[in-house]
């Protein structure tokens, strides 16, 4: 009896592929959220030239 509760609770080769996927996904999302820099903050100097410029 205990045994085919336990085949019927395990997941079938597909489910599995998919779980697998899509902790794949979420743990590159993560890598991609952790190390790439935000958008708007941008270490780089202002552009001073068009300052600069006589008339």
């Amino acid at each position: 009896m205990l045994n085919d509760a336990l085949i019927q609770s395990a997941p079938g080769p597909c489910e599995r592929w998919f779980d697998l996927c899509f902790r794949l996904i979420i743990l590159v999302l993560a890598g991609l959220w952790l190390f790439v820099p935000p958008a708007g903050d941008s270490r780089l100097p202002p552009d001073v030239k068009a300052a600069a410029t006589q008339r």
